[in-house]
């Protein structure tokens, strides 16, 4: 059981010690309440409420996970003006990827309207094990060029680029691009490697300068 009594304020200690839960991946009520030994109708209340407040989200499956007002602040605001840049310079998806314990939280997305075209909603969160670029960089895999290319790895039919976005306290996050392999004519690290590092230091110097 996680203690959950830290000011004299009782509604709030348990209110944080249920975002705190949901912070590495998604959980059902019956999981937080066994967690922090609270009941099954009390974290069922508390919630409810975080949801409504864009604290916390819920799930078709039911689990909660950390809503909006955690993905919209923060180093999602730093990193969003240079993905977004990048989106519109490669005319592919764009995202941010943070580690959240075994898995990876899709911070910022940008996507171009192209007919054929990637979209993951901010807030998905993915198992690490699942590979994919964003999972390796931040699994600590690295190249000489300064990024990591796999094509129909995770999903058949999609390649990725992805490279780490680290500050003197270590890894942040991945900035990723990801696109159709049917629409990158060559390697996508040599098509956009470039730029995709650009992005990166780009948001490496704003959180410094933060």
């Amino acid at each position: 059981m996680i203690g959950h009594n830290v000011t004299d304020v009782g509604v709030l200690d348990k209110s944080m010690a249920i975002i705190s839960a949901c912070e590495a991946s998604p959980r059902m009520a019956a999981d937080i309440a066994e967690a922090l030994g609270l009941s099954v109708p009390t974290v069922h209340r508390l919630a409810r409420a975080l949801v409504a407040h864009g604290l916390l989200a819920r799930e078709s499956s039911g689990a909660f996970r950390l809503g909006a007002r955690f993905i919209s602040f923060g180093l999602g605001q730093i990193a969003r003006g240079p993905l977004r840049t990048l989106a519109e310079l490669t005319g592919e998806a764009c995202q941010l990827w943070v580690p959240r314990g075994p898995n990876r939280l899709c911070l910022v997305s940008e996507a171009m309207p192209n007919e054929l075209h990637v979209e993951l909603h901010e807030g998905t969160q993915l198992p690490l094990e699942d590979g994919g670029t964003a999972a390796r960089v931040i699994g600590g895999e690295r190249s000489e060029q300064g990024w990591v290319l796999t094509v129909s790895e995770r999903t058949v039919g999609l390649t990725s680029v992805s490279a780490p976005v680290e500050t003197k306290d270590g890894l942040v996050g991945a900035v990723c691009i990801v696109a159709p392999v049917a629409r990158a004519s060559s390697n996508l690290g040599e098509l956009y490697g470039t730029r995709l590092l650009v992005t990166a230091s780009a948001i490496e110097r704003a959180l410094a300068a933060a």
